[in-house]
């Protein structure tokens, strides 16, 4: 199976220039994630106020897939509350490890693509695993 072209455009593009900083002055939450299958590792620093995410800012130790994904995370979840960042971290679970149809929004259709690689599914959710765990705190 082969990727979209403008799916893999997207992630190339993420992975040369990533949308994130690396810390934060001021933070509400934080987690590290780290995958047992890759060793591959992402931290992530969140700034929540009045239950909407204002900032954030990651660290990846990891391929060039979980740096360019956790940069469309990055995109994708500033200025969302808590509950619909979560529900999209679910629904790319969903549609990743099962059948389900996702309605993702803006750049996280790259997800359509990754459905086909299962070796990349790691790589795909290590930054919104290491988001659940911040949350989660």
């Amino acid at each position: 199976m082969k990727e979209d072209p403008l799916h893999r455009e997207i992630l190339e593009e993420h992975a040369r220039n990533p949308k994130f900083d690396n810390q934060l002055a001021t933070l509400t939450h934080e987690g590290t994630f780290q995958s047992s299958k890759t060793g591959n590792t992402c931290s992530i620093q969140l700034r929540v106020e009045d239950n909407q995410i204002k900032e954030l800012a990651l660290t990846i130790q990891g391929s060039a897939l979980a740096i360019a994904v956790a940069s469309i995370l990055s995109c994708e979840i500033v200025g969302l509350t808590r509950s619909t960042a979560e529900n999209i971290r679910q629904q790319l679970i969903n549609l990743l490890e099962g059948d389900k149809i996702a309605d993702l929004p803006g750049e996280l259709c790259v997800y359509e693509s990754l459905k086909r690689f299962p070796e990349r599914h790691d790589c795909a959710l290590l930054a919104w695993r290491a988001m659940e765990v911040a949350l989660a705190s």
